[in-house]
């Protein structure tokens, strides 16, 4: 029995075919509203309408991945990326390794007079050196992208009525709207000072002065 290619379809275009059915109105289609968000236009020096829009991408996010979890066979990843690179552990350790390991190719490739080996050492001590750097100096303007991907496993409902089915390899997916936004590392800085100064508006001296006086009053 050989496969009609009608029997096929692209489950991204069946994303669109969702977002574009106006019957389920505005306020119900999920997919309509996060598209909605994400080709939101405001402008490059709001910073607060950009974390706004972003928080209710997220916030709409939270209900697919809520309804992800109900149902088998369908999983969230938000990907969410930005370009501030940080030392972890894993991070520090690989640098180490590769420094170490470079050095003692040096060293040898120095020994031996190898080309090659001077140029390859140099190379992956200019790499770690690079590493280094960005994670030293961070970028003064901060991105933030979020790349949602539904992924499905269109075996794991067959699984659950017919005995020794296999798991799929690679899952079909399905591309949300990408959302981004670019907020300076400098404003970000100022915005937590501020609501830190905020709070020290509830501070006062009060009942300090008055167990002060209390104090010299007392013989």
């Amino acid at each position: 029995m050989t496969r009609r290619e009608s029997d096929e379809y692209h489950v991204n275009l069946f994303l669109d075919s969702v977002i574009n059915d106006g019957s389920s109105g505005m306020g119900q289609n999920i997919f309509r509203q996060l598209k909605n968000v994400a080709n939101q236009r405001l402008a490059d020096i709001d910073y607060e309408q950009q974390i706004d829009r972003w928080n209710k991408y997220q916030e709409l996010l939270d209900k697919v991945d809520k309804k992800c979890t109900s149902r088998a066979g369908v999983r969230l990843s938000r990907n969410v990326k930005h370009n501030v690179k940080t030392f972890t552990d894993s991070v520090t350790a690989a640098l180490g390794i590769i420094a170490l390991t470079a050095l003692v190719s040096l060293s040898g490739s120095i020994t031996i007079n190898s080309i090659y080996g001077i140029i390859g050492s140099a190379i992956a001590l200019g790499f770690v050196g690079w590493q280094c750097f960005i994670r030293l100096h961070h970028p003064s303007i901060i991105n933030f992208r979020c790349s949602p991907v539904l992924h499905i496993d269109e075996f794991a409902y067959m699984r659950q009525a017919i005995k020794a089915i296999p798991e799929v390899e690679h899952d079909p997916i399905v591309r949300l709207p990408v959302l981004q936004m670019d907020i300076p590392r400098a404003w970000l800085g100022q915005q937590g000072m501020l609501k830190f100064m905020e709070s020290l508006n509830d501070l006062t001296l009060e009942n300090d002065d008055v167990e002060n006086g209390k104090t010299k009053e007392t013989p």
